[in-house]
């Protein structure tokens, strides 16, 4: 329910390259790649009929895409900071770039990947790209009848592959040999910091190869792809010319990692290289660049992964590395970069136009449940009135039966509980503790288990809820002993004490305290 597929879409000089990514919440594969060659030469119309004409064959989904702005159009700067924290930086950044730029701050985007390469340090790689460019590339993109909701950076969407394909590990320079150009990208920490554009790749080796042999180009291409770019069983070039491009190509790449850092023991110096594109497929190339640049080399393959993808392995990661790094930027568990030119007047707007049938759909069942519910609730307000009516006559009903000659109320409920309560305190007060003795049945049990030989009297009598407590007088202690006998012979008389037993002098004999204690009603 909460998939999605997201189109990466790689549009370079000599093909586009697409990567279809199924997106959940919790993870993300690929479903399949595919390439298009473009014509050689031809004019960029030309060029955006035949896109169009291609992704409407192949019927790709377009509901999310993300494409990429090429490098050659993006100023890129690498900064470090002496402290951390996103909010610095970026004002910083903004500090920094607003004095270097010949034009208003306002006509640029600002885009900035950030590092902390060591603590309170900040390597931070900032593209900048004017509003024109964004512009141009969003009008090619409706003219072929694309609709990318994020406009990436050529080269340092490549991040988003370390952590797909577990590259996060050390730094790592990313060497993407495409046909007429190469992008070189430092990744730390699996983020980018370092991003340069060489103006030379497969079509000046192709070129090279055609000069030295003396082919046409589409021969050299062909030559090019079957023999490779070495010797037979060695690393040597095929002509001067290649060996010539070759060395520059690694000495410019060289160039562009010392720029920034001039110390190996640079807590963001690269340990290795990984080949990436078209060219970097030529047999003998990973092998030749990690000889002369002094450097760990090889082709990312699906094997360096910490994953199995049957469909990249298919494919390829190295060819297809960038347009599947574009597909996982829209991905909500695999991105890594957070650069999108699409901002302020460019952002991406959702189109739901198409959506309208849906949202129609919708709309319509939430009427129908709405009237369901309030239909629910109004039979239930009905029922639980006319239940209310029968338990108030109920009520009155039983009211008129217990009080007959009491006058009709309104609401009999709560006289009832009063007269209920009243009613049980006189009982209360009657009778003792539920045993079914009023007053006048304890008075007379005392006075019949009262010999008269004894002359006992009894005054103050008091009841309470478990106790019975009266002052006494007789002739003697004897006496008293014997009325407390006769006393405790009744049954619901659990005990019977005399207490505070003293001698009259004014009228002479005993008084004494008598307390009952009753039988418990449980």
């Amino acid at each position: 329910m909460f998939d999605r597929s997201i189109l990466g879409l790689d549009i370079g000089s000599h093909s586009v390259k697409i990567a279809l990514l199924r997106s959940g919440l919790r993870d993300a594969s690929f479903e399949g790649f595919d390439e298009l060659l473009l014509p050689r030469g031809a004019a960029s119309e030309e060029i955006e009929a035949t896109i169009q004409l291609w992704a409407q064959q192949r019927g790709f989904p377009l509901e999310y895409v993300v494409t990429a702005l090429p490098a050659d159009r993006i100023t890129q700067r690498h900064l470090r900071f002496p402290f951390s924290g996103a909010k610095r930086v970026n004002q910083a950044i903004e500090f920094e770039i607003a004095e270097d730029l010949p034009v208003p701050l306002d006509e640029m985007i600002i885009a900035s990947e950030q590092v902390l390469s060591r603590p309170e340090q900040t390597d931070a790689l900032v593209l900048v790209a004017p509003h024109t460019e964004v512009r141009m590339l969003l009008d090619s993109m409706q003219r072929m009848e694309f609709e990318p909701q994020i406009i990436e950076a050529g080269g340092a969407a490549l991040a988003n592959l370390s952590g797909y394909l577990g590259l996060a590990d050390v730094s790592r320079i990313i060497l993407d040999i495409g046909h007429c150009k190469t992008n070189v990208v430092l990744l730390v920490d699996g983020k980018p910091v370092i991003l340069r554009r060489i103006g030379l790749a497969g079509e000046q080796l192709t070129e090279a190869i055609a000069a030295d042999h003396h082919l046409s180009f589409e021969q050299a291409e062909s030559y090019k792809h079957t023999h490779g770019l070495f010797e037979t069983g060695g690393n040597k070039p095929v002509s001067q010319r290649v060996r010539f491009l070759l060395e520059q190509l690694i000495s410019e790449t060289q160039r562009s990692i010392q720029a920034v850092i001039g110390d190996p023991l640079d807590a963001i110096a690269p340990t290795e290289m990984l080949l990436v594109g078209g060219t970097s497929r030529a047999k003998g190339l990973a092998s030749y660049f990690e000889e002369h640049a002094s450097i760990r080399c090889r082709v990312l393959t699906a094997e360096d992964a910490n994953r199995s993808d049957a469909p990249l392995s298919e494919a390829g990661p190295a060819l297809y590395a960038q347009a599947a790094a574009l597909a996982l930027r829209g991905s909500n568990t695999e991105r890594v970069t957070q650069v999108d030119f699409r901002q302020d007047e460019l952002a991406y707007t959702p189109d739901i136009s198409g959506m309208r049938g849906q949202l129609q759909l919708c709309v319509a069942l939430f009427a129908l449940f709405l009237a369901l519910w309030t239909g629910s609730a109004i039979a239930r307000k009905m029922a639980n009135g006319q239940r209310v009516e029968q338990l108030r006559a109920d009520v009155a009903s039983i009211y008129q039966q217990t009080f007959p000659d009491a006058p009709p109320v309104d609401d009999p409920l709560p006289v009832m509980e009063t007269k209920a309560r009243d009613m049980n305190e006189l009982a209360n007060h009657l009778g003792v503790m539920n045993l079914g003795l009023s007053v006048l049945d304890v008075l007379r049990e005392i006075s019949n288990r009262t010999p008269e030989e004894l002359d006992i009297s009894i005054d103050d009598l008091r009841i309470e809820r478990r106790n019975i407590v009266a002052r006494g007088r007789s002739n003697d202690f004897v006496s008293a002993d014997q009325f407390k006998a006769e006393l405790a012979k009744f049954p619901a008389f659990k005990q019977v004490l005399i207490t505070d037993v003293k001698t009259d002098t004014r009228r002479g004999g005993k008084t004494f305290v008598l307390n009952i204690r009753l039988e418990d009603d449980s």
